[in-house]
């Protein structure tokens, strides 16, 4: 098959980057054919008034992408067109360009954007779904996309103008959600039920950087100061409210706070990425000699940062689509512990391949981690167990490109009205 894979980037690459060249890749590996067409948020220029209102007329509707991607369409003759992500510079202008040249879409639904404007259903410090299947007035009310009302004006206008005009129900083939739960709130928001089907991310396997053992060990060009005999706790996302590395840090200090001398107490918290809230954070684990803020690692230095973890931790406050690196952990044998929040997008099972904690509720991380490091062998039986459903999941790469094959080859070319 031949597909056109469209993506706007993101100006800090986060996951939905990494699941769009993943896929892309599997595609090429596989055999088919993947013409890429892709943009950058990093080149948007947004300061001043003059220059934020062209910006967002062009979120609701780019002429110039719906050419691009038309000719393209027509150049190319794919089989499919399969849209990652459109916001904000791509717009779902180019579905129209797809559908008049009578070639299906299929769009991954990599975030809430559709539902919410921010994207997490999260607002000061828990999550909101006032917006859900409703007119998002309340959002422009509260500047929920980026605390800004303009902004989020603009994140309001396109999602009533498509929706007003039909775009989210005539002009895509199939909605992938990456979980049921993520299918029911994309349904209850309005998109067609029928037209979801669930496709969890894949995760690649990468080549893994050198090996971490030792006091300062070299670690996939970083140095981890942990040493060889210390369990090590790992965080890796973005450090940002709604992900929730703060509760983490909190937990991590009653864990220190406790009485005894078990492995619990001899661990060392190692944190690695960026974003708005590592100040804050490096200041409430002042102190504490046993924490790392290791900033953004290259993509090699992840596969050696799990090779060395004993667990790994996912205290999201938010609905979490689905994490890969979750996946990752499991697929090295790396049990999670993951709050209920969080949970709908792993394949963590409480008490056999990870454990579960109460969101935005320090002490019962505390206890959960206390719980499954003090007990090596129990450990050990959580990551064998988070291995094994790793290999029979839908994350495994071949297995995952079949399934999207078929859902392209579900979507029939001429599928898609023209009208």
């Amino acid at each position: 098959m031949t597909i056109l894979a469209i993506h706007d980037r993101y100006r800090f690459r986060g996951g939905e980057d990494s699941v769009y060249e993943s896929e892309c890749a599997m595609l090429e590996k596989a055999g088919h054919r993947v013409v890429r067409y892709e943009k950058s948020n990093a080149d948007i220029r947004e300061n001043g008034i003059f220059r934020k209102i062209p910006l967002a007329l062009r979120t609701i509707w780019n002429w110039r992408t719906f050419a691009e991607v038309r000719r393209i369409v027509r150049d190319e003759k794919p089989d499919v067109v399969h849209c990652h992500n459109t916001f904000p510079a791509i717009s779902p202008s180019v579905y129209w360009a797809a559908a008049l040249e009578g070639v299906p879409v299929v769009q991954t639904l990599h975030n809430y954007r559709l539902a919410c404007l921010n994207g997490y259903f999260f607002r000061n410090g828990r999550i909101c779904e006032k917006c859900l299947g409703k007119v998002p007035w309340r959002g422009v009310c509260l500047g929920c996309y980026r605390s800004s009302r303009l902004q989020s004006a603009a994140v309001a206008a396109m999602l009533v103008f498509h929706r007003a005009i039909g775009t989210w129900r005539n002009k895509v083939c199939r909605y992938v959600a990456l979980t049921d739960f993520a299918k029911s709130k994309f349904a209850a928001a309005g998109i067609p039920a029928g037209k979801i089907v669930v496709k969890p991310n894949a995760f690649v396997p990468q080549e893994s950087g050198t090996g971490a053992s030792g006091s300062g060990a070299e670690c996939g060009g970083f140095r981890l100061q942990a040493t060889a005999a210390s369990p090590v706790v790992l965080y890796l996302g973005r450090l940002s409210a709604e992900k929730g590395p703060d509760v983490l840090v909190a937990a991590w200090r009653l864990l220190r706070g406790k009485s005894g001398d078990g492995p619990a107490k001899r661990a060392t918290l190692v944190l690695a990425g960026d974003g708005p809230e590592r100040k804050a954070l490096e200041e409430a684990a002042a102190g504490l000699q046993d924490v790392e803020f290791l900033g953004q690692v290259p993509k090699n230095g992840v596969s050696a940062l799990l090779a060395r973890a004993s667990a790994l931790v996912l205290p999201s406050r938010c609905h979490e689509q689905f994490s890969t690196t979750v996946m990752e952990a499991m697929s090295h044998g790396v049990p999670a512990v993951v709050s209920r929040s969080a949970v709908h997008g792993t394949l963590v099972c409480d008490g056999v391949s990870g454990l579960h904690f109460d969101s935005g509720d320090p002490s019962s991380l505390a206890q959960a981690l206390e719980n499954l490091l003090s007990d090596p062998k129990r450990l050990s039986r959580m990551g064998e167990a988070a291995r094994e459903a790793f290999l029979e999941s839908d994350c495994v790469p071949s297995r995952n490109v079949a399934k999207l094959v078929e859902i392209y080859r579900g979507c029939a070319k001429g599928a898609c009205p023209a009208n």
